[in-house]
């Protein structure tokens, strides 16, 4: 029995830490996207603690939920993954973050230079309690965010970025970006399918 529950406390942490070998160790390049997205670094912005789940930016990038790819990588510019998509590598990604659905938060110190207000929740913009909450502010803009995501034997990075305004408009897209010279670089940025 002692050794049962000793297996029982060891394989959270073998499962922990695999999975946590699937994601980069720092936040640098969605700080160095963000730069890119002239966010003033004064302004407060609502940042959804729940960081959006990997399936989002998989959808996106393959043009609809599933590990059948979809969309012609050569097809419409906004919509295309500019030649990036590789089947044997798509599977691998897949196979290795679709799964995961352990929820995971955002928490100010991954985004040092900007005001970030973090609320929990999904959805939040369609909730009457949250427009009430910042009506009377000058905070009008929310930005959800996945985790990043290898592809290609770690050339790249992706994941997802939605920056909401509390009309609830705004735009989903999976940017990709990888290390060149010891920075990272936005290669393409596709746009969701899903017109909302």
């Amino acid at each position: 029995m002692r050794y049962l529950k000793k297996i029982f406390l060891v394989i959270p942490f073998f499962i922990l830490s695999c999975s946590s070998k699937l994601y980069i160790e720092s936040y640098e390049p969605i700080n160095a996207f963000l730069d890119t997205q002239n966010l003033d670094k004064n302004k407060e912005y609502i940042l959804q603690s729940d960081k959006e789940l990997n399936k989002q930016a998989l959808r996106i990038f393959n043009g609809e939920e599933g590990s059948e790819h979809i969309i012609d990588p050569y097809g419409p510019l906004e919509y295309n993954t500019g030649g990036l998509f590789v089947e044997k590598y798509w599977k691998k990604m897949y196979t290795e973050y679709a799964g995961d659905t352990l929820k995971k938060y955002w928490k100010k110190e991954d985004f040092p230079h900007y005001n970030f207000i973090l609320e929990k929740g999904i959805g939040l913009t369609l909730k009457g309690s949250f427009l009430t909450k910042y009506m009377n502010s000058r905070i009008n803009e929310m930005i959800i965010l996945s985790e990043p995501m290898y592809y290609r034997n770690k050339k790249y990075i992706m994941f997802y970025y939605l920056k909401v305004y509390f009309d609830s408009s705004g735009t989903s897209q999976v940017v990709i970006m990888k290390k060149e010279n010891n920075k990272w670089v936005v290669v393409k940025i596709v746009g969701d399918y899903i017109y909302s």
